[in-house]
């Protein structure tokens, strides 16, 4: 299996506090079955540190999990906080792809869909860019309407979905919310988010997960949201959304999910 958003960068954003973590992470993820992981440290921070730097202390981290025998490939990319500059700061290499690729992981602010997003994304699909949408059942826009996302993979935006969340581990309406995106086609990859190896909706697991998405929607659809579908990331090729539309299910409160009125 493939990961594509983790932080395993020790004593850097909120991921492991020192390489004996993060060594610690690998072995959870090598015991998943996990092969490959692409180190996506907060923008805000990894921006700062520059691409060389982050690719230096990835390679501290490589020796440090070769050394336990882990035999994981690691990649670097980062994740962004989408804005109206980051655009001109992957053109300057300020910020940088996921493993090379035309492919950058971007997130919003949980609590408020901001008015620049859809033009930031669709802005970095001209440049050639490939947006993945990190995580998108915790934004309070997709939870009360999925077909915001509907809209943006119909252009071609892609997606990733927290594992912890597929399985129940980051409460009922996250569980909701990733079951709907999932079943709908809406979500492309799943990845496990991780942060660390004690919390067990911060670790970098994706088994439990993977089954619980075959459940929404076959075991091979969703075993390629962690083999070949990130696998294109790696391969640089292209990957097209086929997402279908949610039919409102509303509640007595309103509501996609019953969360609002």
């Amino acid at each position: 299996m493939i990961e594509i958003h983790s932080h395993i960068i020790p004593a850097l954003d909120d991921g492991p506090a020192d390489m004996e973590a993060s060594v610690a992470m690998g072995r959870i993820a090598a015991g998943e079955g996990t092969k490959i992981f692409i180190s996506t440290s907060h923008s805000s921070e990894a921006g700062e540190i520059g691409l060389g730097g982050m690719q230096a202390r990835l390679e501290e981290v490589r020796a440090a999990w070769d050394a336990e025998g882990l035999g994981m490939r690691l990649e670097l990319g980062v994740e962004i906080w989408l804005d109206y500059e980051t655009l001109d700061a992957l053109k300057s290499g300020r910020l940088w792809t996921l493993a090379g690729s035309q492919y950058v992981l971007v997130e919003l602010p949980s609590s408020s869909w901001p008015n620049y997003a859809e033009r930031a994304l669709f802005d970095l699909q001209l440049t050639g860019y490939a947006p993945i949408l990190a995580h998108p059942e915790r934004y309070s826009a997709v939870q009360d309407d999925p077909n915001v996302l509907f809209q943006l993979a119909e252009r071609g935006i892609l997606a990733q979905v927290t594992s912890a969340a597929l399985v129940g581990d980051q409460g009922s309406t996250l569980k909701k919310a990733a079951d709907t995106l999932v079943r709908h086609g809406l979500v492309q990859f799943i990845s496990s988010d991780s942060h660390n190896a004690t919390s067990k909706r911060r670790m970098p697991l994706l088994r439990e997960a993977v089954a619980a998405a075959a459940l929404l929607i076959g075991e091979e659809t969703a075993l390629a949201m962690v083999t070949t579908n990130p696998a294109a990331i790696l391969a640089r090729q292209p990957l097209t959304p086929d997402p279908q539309r949610v039919e409102a299910r509303k509640s007595l409160f309103g509501g996609f999910f019953g969360k609002r009125g």
